[in-house]
């Protein structure tokens, strides 16, 4: 009797931790759905150490928005990568990433301005990606090259968009005044239009555009074309002589006497928000001079019109077609990041993983990729406008201005040279021979 009982109370026992044993396995699958966490992810969050990472970048709300939202696709599919969100507008975000990298305290992952990126890449602060496990197989070669490699022939940096100059034509009123933007020209045919229209009607412009842009695409651009480099080269050598200077602040001059492009005074009224202009609005200026990624907000301000994107002028003896098939922003690792591996996962989910590539869109600009662009393509997150002009683009081929003339202080002294001269305050000689002392003395203490 005694050893029946015995073998009854075991019975009791093996159920009763049957039982509890069950409960537990519920529970445990029923946290686990309660954080989204597939026993797959599960399994696989157990075999890595927790890693956390911060990412930075800027842009409006649209761009935040995409971005929060890949950030929670990956951390889905990698539930052990955190990624910690610092994102802000553009004013002030460059000068906190360099605060922020003298102190050695910057993000794992960074959003870089392009003019700044090849300094950070001069002072050690990014990782080389190209020892890293990312696909880069659907960027185009030479794009890389140009766009985040600064001459090392290693890629220190990603393109996030395909960007460049671009003239956005009012191709209605070019039609009536007789003006072809789809044709091969150059620069002397600008100023010879910009007199054609003021004989159709003198209260239109040929050009509008304000210093920023204008700045760029006519001082950078005419170095690359004459010198086929960039003012300042890869070797810290002014490129660009003060003869040649001389020249093009004196066709900076002849762009504004001859009324061909709208007055600097009053295009310095929207600072870079030229779509704000009412002549603009009112279709008063044949073509905007800006960059890809501005054509198509100007082209919403005046729906009633037909805009197209134009050639670009270039000389006749030009060693380089002079125009780059630039980025909008680049992004890259922090070198001092305990985790370049996990970084460079998310690099590689956020620049060829499909769904990835559709909730971005178009958020940073033409996606720098042929599969991106075919998928927002066929979305319809493309518009055909700045498509239109970012193909136009791709038909030039010039060298990069990416480093020292793209840094601030150089930046600046170009634009007190183009400002000095477009208002009529120093001769084109006066401002080339004071650009030139100024760049001399900037590299040399470089």
């Amino acid at each position: 009797m005694k050893k029946i009982m015995t073998m009854m109370l075991a019975m009791v026992i093996a159920v009763s931790s049957a039982g509890c044993s069950g409960a537990q396995s519920n529970e445990a699958a029923s946290t686990s759905k309660a954080n989204n966490v597939s026993p797959e992810n599960t399994e696989k969050t157990q075999e890595n150490e927790p890693v956390k990472l911060r990412f930075s970048w800027w842009g409006g709300d649209a761009r935040h928005e995409a971005t929060l939202a890949v950030i929670d696709q990956f951390q889905k599919k990698y539930p052990w990568i955190t990624i910690e969100a610092e994102y802000s507008a553009q004013d002030g975000y460059n000068d906190k990433l360099m605060t922020q990298l003298a102190s050695g305290t910057a993000p794992d992952i960074i959003q870089m301005e392009t003019g700044a990126a090849p300094e950070y890449f001069e002072q050690g602060q990014i990782v080389n990606l190209s020892e890293l496990d990312i696909n880069f197989s659907e960027f185009d070669e030479n794009f890389l090259i140009n766009n985040g490699q600064f001459g090392s022939g290693s890629q220190y940096a990603i393109p996030m968009g395909k960007a460049g100059s671009a003239i956005i034509v009012n191709q209605d009123l070019a039609e009536k005044i007789g003006i072809d933007f789809t044709i091969d020209y150059d620069w002397e045919q600008l100023i010879e239009w910009g007199k054609k229209v003021q004989e159709y009607d003198p209260s239109l412009y040929l050009i509008s555009g304000n210093l920023d842009f204008m700045m760029a695409f006519v001082i950078r651009t005419w170095s690359r074309q004459m010198n086929n480099q960039p003012i300042i080269n890869a070797n810290s050598e002014l490129v660009m002589t003060e003869e040649q200077f001389e020249k093009v602040l004196s066709y900076i001059k002849e762009l504004y006497d001859s009324k061909t492009a709208v007055p600097l005074s009053y295009m310095a009224s929207y600072g870079t928000n030229n779509q704000e202009d009412p002549n603009w609005i009112a279709g008063k200026y044949v073509c905007n001079v800006g960059f890809t990624s501005s054509v198509q907000v100007m082209a919403a301000a005046n729906p009633s019109a037909n805009y197209i994107a134009g050639n670009m002028p270039v000389f006749k003896d030009a060693l380089s077609d002079g125009w780059v098939n630039d980025c909008p922003q680049y992004i890259g690792i922090y070198a001092k990041s305990k985790y370049p591996k996990e970084a460079a996962m998310f690099l590689d989910f956020f620049f060829n993983d499909e769904e990835a590539i559709k909730t971005l869109g178009t958020v940073r600009s033409v996606p720098p990729t042929a599969k991106a662009q075919q998928i927002t393509e066929a979305a319809g997150s493309l518009n055909p406008l700045t498509k239109m002009a970012v193909d136009v683009s791709q038909q030039y081929n010039g060298v990069s201005d990416s480093g020292k003339t793209t840094s601030a202080e150089v930046t600046a002294i170009l634009k007190d040279a183009y400002e000095n001269v477009a208002y009529g305050v120093k001769t084109p000689s006066q401002a080339a021979k004071e650009v030139v002392s100024l760049l001399k003395d900037y590299i040399a203490a470089q």
